[in-house]
């Protein structure tokens, strides 16, 4: 599904030379009448990258164009008989068209295709599908990104980031560009199309009308027609409340490398949905500090969730542009709201199940086997549990054995301690699934710092049981500490412990 990005150009391309005076408006309103306010927030973003060059092709409407084309066809609507503008956007500065071969990715910004699509007896310009680079601030994280190969004048340039997508309104709605965005962020999936998201739903019972929008039933329908694992909730804007709030399903996708999707209302009028793909860090951050900041598992078992730094969720808005802030509580009291928090596909329950578990266990190490005249950091663990009333942090992610073997093999203790590579060895040998790990922290060495205590680590791929089975648990590792749990010939659970070298903290978790 890659024509649109490689297709080859009709003709030569345009060359601009777009540094100051150079006006990203005037030249938006020229060519493209200036009311697609997408088009107006790429040219931005370029800009705040160093863009320097641009340069203009035509293309022909194929691949998912084209389908987009047939479908506007068969729907009784004229498509707009005009090639389609292929822009890329460069830092390098540079005229002539044979230049372009000399220029290199880490010149390349990324890229926008921009369609006609009727409108009445008219049409506008939309923003079928663009990819910039979004990386300008330290403190954004956007951790599930996939490679796009993009032709600028017959050499291809490659960028990393989250396909943005507006709908044409007629024959998709913000509903299918949002699936787009957040399918094609999942492993196995490439650019998944608007028609093939209709043909599911139309053989699942859903024909989709022309210019409807898609019901909650009918998103979960083509993921589930996908195998795409998620979990979904419902936020009613008045009457009783879900006790998990909507800000944790966000982060439990966005923090282990999925996307989710964030429905909203306002007043009782017509919905939107859009993709969020990553979050901000505030290390300074007074929220994990106001004692209404605790989440609480049960009546005497509660925690400070790293989420509570996250300052704005990362999104795209097809009627607006890419890469917008949303700020984590702007939601809360305005609207109705639904989400669907994608997750990876081996997982047999979520990262907020895998909290809830993790803190079990915690308390449990804290009360039966951490003693108080041992190491400084646990008996400083030990009283932010015991003591300050659950005054801990918990980061869940999602990994692979490898991943999690390969973060300990390169972390280093404050007093650059490291783990006996023979440890990781037999660990090594003994973790070959999908885990959460759940990571450990203090909040005045968590934010600031990114460095944490330890983690336990849960098998992702079994299934809950109602019973405390230890099925789930594989380890733990808090300073100087690997813990490691079994049940006897009676069923009483007993503990073994081994020395694991790092004795402070270390670093957080980080792609």
């Amino acid at each position: 599904m890659e024509e649109l990005k490689t297709q080859g150009c009709l003709g030569n391309p345009e060359i601009l030379d777009v540094r100051p005076p150079f006006s990203n408006f005037d030249f938006v309103e020229d060519r493209f009448g200036g009311e697609c306010v997408p088009i107006r927030r790429i040219f931005s973003q370029a800009r705040m990258g160093g863009f320097s060059t641009l340069v203009i092709e035509e293309i022909p409407s194929v691949g998912l164009s084209k389908e987009d084309d047939t479908d506007l066809i068969e729907a009784g609507l004229k498509p707009i008989n005009r090639p389609l503008y292929r822009l890329t956007f460069f830092k390098s500065i540079f005229a002539n068209a044979v230049d372009i071969q000399n220029q290199s990715n880490e010149d390349f910004l990324g890229y926008a295709i921009l369609k006609a699509v009727p409108t009445g007896n008219r049409f506008r310009w939309i923003v079928f599908e663009s990819v910039t680079n979004p990386a300008r601030h330290d403190n954004n994280f956007y951790h599930a990104t996939r490679e796009y190969k993009v032709s600028s004048h017959n050499k291809i340039f490659s960028i990393k980031g989250n396909i943005y997508c507006q709908q044409n309104d007629l024959t998709n709605v913000c509903a299918h560009v949002a699936l787009r965005t957040c399918i094609s962020m999942v492993e196995g999936f490439n650019d998944f199309s608007y028609r093939e998201m209709n043909r599911i739903l139309k053989a699942k019972g859903f024909p989709h009308g022309v210019g409807e929008p898609l019901s909650i039933v009918q998103i979960k329908t083509v993921l589930d027609s996908l195998g795409i694992k998620y979990s979904d909730q419902w936020y009613p804007l008045t009457g009783e409340q879900p006790n998990v709030p909507f800000q944790k399903y966000l982060y439990a996708s966005v923090e282990s490398g999925y996307p989710a999707l964030l429905g909203f209302t306002f007043g009782g009028a017509s919905g939107h949905i859009i993709p969020v793909i990553g979050h901000t860090f505030n290390e300074d951050t007074w929220v994990p500090n106001a004692e209404t900041s605790y989440f609480t598992i049960g009546k005497d078992t509660r925690y400070v969730p790293s989420e509570l730094w996250v300052s704005s969720y990362i999104c795209h808005d097809d009627n607006f542009g890419s890469h917008f802030c949303l700020p984590r509580q702007y939601m809360s009291k305005n609207s109705e709201l639904f989400v669907i928090a994608i997750k990876p596909k081996q997982v047999k329950y979520d990262a907020i199940n895998a909290e809830a578990i993790a803190v079990d266990y915690l308390y449990s190490i804290a009360v039966n086997m951490i003693p108080n005249e041992v190491n400084r950091w646990l008996r400083r663990l030990r009283e932010a549990i015991l003591i300050k009333s659950g005054w801990v942090v918990l980061r869940t992610i999602f990994m692979s054995g490898k991943e999690y073997i390969d973060h300990l093999r390169g972390s280093k203790g404050w007093q650059d301690e490291i783990i006996d590579p023979k440890v990781l060895d037999v660990l090594e040998n003994g973790l070959k699934g999908y885990y959460w790990v759940v990571e450990i922290s203090l909040p005045e060495l968590f934010p600031a710092n990114r460095r944490k205590l330890g983690e336990i680590v849960l098998n992702a791929e079994v299934e809950l049981s109602k019973e405390l089975d230890l099925s789930t648990y594989v380890l733990a590792r808090l300073p100087g500490q690997f813990y490691f749990f079994g049940l006897d010939e009676n069923s009483k659970i007993f503990v073994q412990k081994r020395d694991c070298g790092i004795k402070t903290h270390s670093r957080v978790f980080s792609e």
